[in-house]
């Protein structure tokens, strides 16, 4: 049985996964259950990438690797990943490569797209929201068209954000036996 658990918390720009993974450490902090927490964008935000030859995710698997050893070295078993991760499928490969043996609970964030707008267009600056909003609406159809009938997930259109991530604990920490 897996020691390690990873929630991967997903779905296109706007609908809330940042703000979701914040609240779900901020609660399991309160419950003194240690994890940690990582937003993918960070782990390859880098122009150009990638080089030719190279796999999109390749960058983002390696800082994954790293990262998730430091945290394990410090006796870590919880993991928390946001991403939008479009092809779900492919990403939790990767992801599993640099989390080896562990058990991951994919959770998919939506929202209408009334909500994904409006959403984007108060956070984004500039020129910016146009563009945010027509890769949203691409990443929602490929998720429509790739994510597995086994996906868990959440609308978030009109919830609070306390509310969705205490869903998503239960979630989370129901598929793990309450690890």
């Amino acid at each position: 049985m897996p020691t390690t658990t990873v929630l991967v918390i997903c779905g296109p720009a706007g609908v809330g996964k940042s703000s979701t993974a914040y609240e779900v450490a901020r609660l399991l902090a309160e419950r003194n259950i240690p994890h940690a927490l990582i937003d993918s964008d960070e782990l390859d935000r880098v122009h150009p990438w990638p080089p030719e030859g190279r796999e999109p995710s390749e960058l983002a698997r390696r800082n994954l690797t790293a990262l998730w050893a430091n945290f394990a070295a410090l006796g870590h078993t919880r993991l928390i990943i946001a991403g939008v991760f479009a092809a779900l499928d492919d990403e939790l490969r990767w992801i599993s490569d640099a989390v080896p043996d562990a058990e991951i609970t994919p959770v998919r964030l939506i929202a209408d797209l009334p909500t994904l707008e409006a959403r984007i267009f108060r956070r984004e600056i500039g020129s910016g929201a146009d563009d945010q909003l027509r890769r949203t609406i691409r990443q929602l159809d490929r998720m429509g068209r790739s994510d597995s009938t086994a996906t868990v997930v959440i609308d978030t259109s009109d919830q609070q954000v306390g509310d969705i991530a205490k869903r998503v604990i239960d979630i989370w920490l129901a598929g793990t036996g309450g690890r």
